[in-house]
């Protein structure tokens, strides 16, 4: 009646059984072989690295899933990348400088905090930039700081009022720049 194209049926279900079986295999150990290298890059745990590796092993797709659910979300170096990030932004923010009476943040050329009139550096002599009061000498002309008055209890200067930082140290206060706002 009809005959079955390269033999029996029976040949051509083995063939396409050994086919599907091979194709399987290939299947199986490369889903091993990419677990190991993702986890890899996830943990440097070994015993998660092996746990994770049996669980496809023993039990391929099923073990492939549950391994998907339970795997760290991120790899070893996108945590890494985060973490970098997170340090740029705190690097960012302790660069920004603070009044240290008032705690606000200035920027590093102010030479008075806006807000609470304290000084914060002195102008240099020649080129008015503001400088720190620890520098012997202008960065940015080269003329050298006049000397400093010897130390000893800080005289009240005439337009200027001390009263007692957040750091436990005298802020001078400048009154001449309250003054100007009154008038």
């Amino acid at each position: 009646m009809f005959d079955w194209p390269g033999g029996s049926w029976q040949d051509t279900v083995r063939l396409v059984l050994t086919v599907l079986s091979i194709y399987g295999a290939i299947i199986w150990v490369a889903l091993i072989f990419w677990v190991f290298r993702d986890i890899r890059q996830r943990t440097r745990d070994p015993v998660m690295q092996i746990i994770s590796v049996l669980l496809v092993l023993a039990g391929f797709l099923p073990g492939h899933w549950i391994y998907l659910i339970l795997r760290p979300r991120q790899t070893l170096t996108e945590l890494y990348e985060r973490s970098l990030e997170e340090e740029a932004i705190l690097q960012d923010l302790d660069d920004q400088k603070a009044c240290p009476a008032c705690r606000r943040r200035v920027r590093d050329d102010y030479l008075i905090c806006p807000f609470c009139l304290v000084e914060l550096k002195e102008p240099c002599p020649d080129c008015d930039k503001a400088l720190d009061f620890g520098w012997l000498a202008c960065p940015y002309c080269g003329s050298e700081k006049p000397p400093a008055i010897a130390p000893g209890p800080a005289p009240n200067h005439i337009g200027e009022e001390q009263r007692p930082g957040a750091l436990g140290g005298l802020v001078r206060r400048s009154t001449s720049l309250v003054r100007r706002r009154e008038n």
